[in-house]
């Protein structure tokens, strides 16, 4: 059990604390597991690599305050996602948007806690830009992008830093954009999400899932060479390109079992939408038995 043991969150993630409505996955993390183990499979939380198709590990991670499965590997991830949106099957299509927005409005779509309100400094503008952790905001997001969107807007428009950032990063971002355009880490991203009318965020952020249905022009800032490692990928790369369809996609791709989108608050039953996920993406993994032998077996 690793997305909420004490252990590992204080080496993922320090002296922050997960906000308690994610709690709420616990129970879907430790029965995801136990049927991953009935299957023979590996499970990993957070943690992106690239398997054969005959893939050995089911990753799973928070996704805008859902459980989110997929394997390691590309192109069943991509598929999973688009054969979910296609699949004309009779199911219960449930407002998985109306969720979203209702978390935003209600203050409760930070995935920690202790965020603070610094508008009396900060007042909301037009425009802005959501950033990566220290890890990421260095080879996923394009420099050369933010120089220009900082030409393009001047004065109005934000930088808000991950809550993960060290004290360096945020003195470049403030050398580079100037101090009055960097929000504070610990500052509510939510609250200038909603106020903004241009959301610049990458594949790698759930931030681009709120936006979308709330009806913000959201566009990217990666490096393009590394968009398609991101967790986040499959699904935010078609929000990118199809906006103003955001809410039915998300409603309809989020409801079926195809795409690995798990949420007990959401979801009638949310056990049995687990289970055919996982004899779903197990069935599609079949077919690529022997197709690709990985050369690193032990030789005898």
């Amino acid at each position: 059990m690793e997305m909420f043991n004490k252990k590992e969150l204080d080496n993922r993630i320090g002296p922050l604390k997960k906000a308690k409505s994610l709690y709420d996955l616990e129970q879907v993390e430790g029965y995801v597991r136990r049927k991953c183990s009935e299957k023979g499979l590996d499970c990993s939380y957070d943690v992106m690599a690239e398997e054969m198709p005959y893939f050995k590990t089911l990753a799973y991670t928070e996704y805008a305050g859902s459980f989110y499965l997929q394997p390691l590997n590309y192109k069943l991830r991509d598929e999973q996602m688009m054969d979910a949106w296609y699949d004309n099957s009779k199911y219960d299509i449930v407002d998985y948007s109306g969720y979203l927005i209702n978390k935003v409005v209600s203050s409760d779509s930070n995935k920690y806690t202790d965020r603070e309100d610094v508008t009396g400094k900060y007042p909301a503008k037009d425009n802005l830009v959501i950033l990566p952790g220290s890890n990421k905001v260095r080879e996923n997001v394009c420099l050369n992008r933010l120089k220009w969107i900082k030409k393009q807007h001047g004065d109005n428009v934000y930088f808000k830093p991950h809550p993960i950032t060290t004290h360096q990063i945020i003195g470049e971002l403030k050398d580079f954009f100037g101090e009055e355009c960097i929000l504070p880490r610990h500052a509510d991203m939510y609250y200038y999400l909603q106020k903004a009318k241009n959301i610049y965020t990458t594949h790698i952020s759930e931030s681009c899932a709120y936006a979308t249905v709330l009806g913000k022009y959201t566009s990217p800032i990666d490096v393009w060479n590394n968009i398609q490692r991101g967790s986040f990928y499959c699904i935010n790369n078609w929000l990118f390109y199809n906006q103003k369809n955001a809410k039915k996609f998300i409603n309809k791709t989020f409801s079926n079992y195809k795409s690995g989108i798990i949420n007990p608050d959401v979801d009638k039953d949310w056990k049995a939408k687990v289970d055919n996920y996982i004899d779903y993406i197990c069935a599609k993994r079949d077919t690529y038995k022997n197709w690709f032998i990985d050369d690193r077996s032990v030789k005898k």
